[in-house]
């Protein structure tokens, strides 16, 4: 039997309010472009790339965990950074994970997430399955207003079970609800009652029905229903349909992150863990050309879980200013300044070089005196000397540090302003200058404790390349400071 024994997940600290969006764009579109609560915005430096290594790592956090086990590794998304090259080889590398894992790409519907994991689920190798994604909406849609940014990560097969898989089915159907056509900025949707009627009350009690007979299960056996559903009142229809009738459903989260696409199943699925207890019986429902239905069992491990979910949510950042939302997203055109136009033009054969540096963040650490150093090379240095070939590998990423020096310059460029760097001396030694990111950059201290990311570094306007490296955020929420 297989099971998933881990669920990471990530949310980008901002949170764009619904009502700052009508007030924005009300005049132009009425209600569609507002509601209550907020929707999760991902910061400059962020995109789906990104947010998968985040829910990765959080996923893969748990000492008992082995990622050397990884035997496959699966990156969905409908919101892809690349048409070449693959989403899954950065992940990859940025995970450090062996060389003989393979790596694949999914996307092409909301549910390729579930999808994965569905096909994970019915195979033996253990795998990592994330999903990530950062709708790009027409500004004024009722889409850009419901959506979110984030992502979520779960392990299948390898470590303690969490849980069991029961049973589950994928039914495909040509019906389309929304489609981006290639080299237009945006999805289209189409009407919400074709969704409701064809999707939600005719595919999905369908499928439903499947993954019941597929398990061997009568419907008053699932305590739990994990479906996003953007319609209100429909996922309460669905069950109705379905005849289960005892199920609890799961917490949309659409008034604290909204609908996060891909990754949005699985998102709510870590939620949902956080009230249930072993033996409860979760059914994971997703539609998107079709459906896809899991089943999966409650073990006894759910007693040790935690889950960062919570922290994420707690530690949002709010924001009012709609324009961040286009900004961000590359939707407004702005004069970058003089500082603003250097190309991004990378050596890709220099990148490959070096790419456990640049992308796993692997430092070395020398034999002789257990210093530390980045990046690493041949001659490690020392305040004795110089040793030759000394230096092993030593990853960096989860070590975390403490600021040494910290600027906030308001001359150089900087997609958020003020650009904000300095010294960070590493946990265990070392010192290395980095980038500070997130909306609370301009907060840290000398001394505060820090935490490494992986982020988007350079950003090339005239090809649409991106460079990535890693930067460092706050180990917790910074205090608030009128100046440095």
């Amino acid at each position: 039997m297989t099971y998933i024994s881990a669920i990471g997940t990530y949310l980008p600290r901002l949170r764009l309010s619904r009502s700052s969006i009508a007030a924005a764009l009300g005049w132009l579109a009425g209600s569609a472009a507002g509601g209550k609560g907020a929707r999760s915005l991902a910061f400059w430096d962020e995109d789906s790339i990104t947010m998968g290594v985040e829910a990765a790592r959080d996923c893969l956090a748990r000492p008992d965990l082995d990622p050397s086990a990884i035997r496959q590794l699966v990156f969905a998304s409908t919101t892809p950074v690349f048409h070449e090259p693959q989403h899954a080889s950065f992940l990859h590398a940025a995970l450090r994970l062996q060389d003989d894992c393979l790596t694949q790409d999914n996307g092409g519907t909301v549910r390729c997430g579930l999808l994965a994991l569905h096909q994970a689920l019915e195979q033996a190798a253990p795998a990592l399955v994330v999903a990530a994604d950062m709708p790009l909406t027409l500004a004024a849609s009722t889409a850009e207003a419901r959506s979110g940014d984030g992502a979520a990560a779960v392990l299948v097969g390898t470590g303690q079970p969490l849980l069991n898989y029961l049973g589950g089915v994928s039914i495909a159907a040509p019906m389309i609800d929304r489609y981006q056509v290639v080299g237009h900025e945006a999805g289209v949707e189409w009407e919400e009652r074709w969704l409701r009627e064809e999707g939600y009350m005719r595919l999905m009690p369908q499928a439903i029905a499947a993954a019941l007979h597929r398990s061997g299960l009568s419907a008053d056996a699932i305590d739990c229903v994990v479906m996003p559903c953007p319609i209100a009142g429909c996922a309460p229809a669905v069950l109705k349909a379905s005849g289960l009738h005892k199920a609890r459903l799961a917490s949309t989260l659409a008034l604290e992150t909204g609908d996060t696409g891909s990754g949005h199943a699985l998102l709510m699925l870590a939620h949902a863990l956080e009230g249930i207890k072993a033996g409860d019986t979760i059914l994971l429902a997703q539609l998107g050309q079709g459906a896809t239905v899991l089943i999966v069992q409650v073990q006894e491990a759910i007693a040790a879980h935690e889950a960062n979910l919570p922290v994420q949510l707690e530690s949002g950042i709010a924001e009012d200013n709609y324009l961040k939302l286009v900004m961000f997203r590359g939707q407004l055109a702005w004069d970058r300044g003089l500082r603003g136009r250097t190309s991004v033009n990378e050596a890709l054969s220099t990148s490959y070089r070096y790419h456990e540096s640049l992308l796993g963040f692997v430092g070395g650490r020398c034999r002789e005196t257990g210093q530390v150093q980045f990046p690493p090379s041949r001659l490690a240095a020392s305040g004795t000397g110089y040793y030759l070939n000394t230096l092993d590998s030593y990853p960096l990423a989860d070590i975390g540090g403490k600021v040494a020096t910290f600027t906030a310059d308001r001359l150089a460029f900087s997609r958020h302003p003020p650009n904000c760097y300095g010294l960070v001396d590493f946990n265990g030694g070392g010192r290395l200058m980095m980038e500070f990111t997130d909306p609370d950059a301009a907060n840290l201290y000398c001394g505060d404790p820090v935490r490494f990311v992986f982020r988007i570094k350079d950003l090339d306007e005239r090809t649409g390349y991106r460079r990535y490296f890693w930067k460092a955020v706050a180990a917790r929420p910074a205090p608030e400071s009128p100046s440095h």
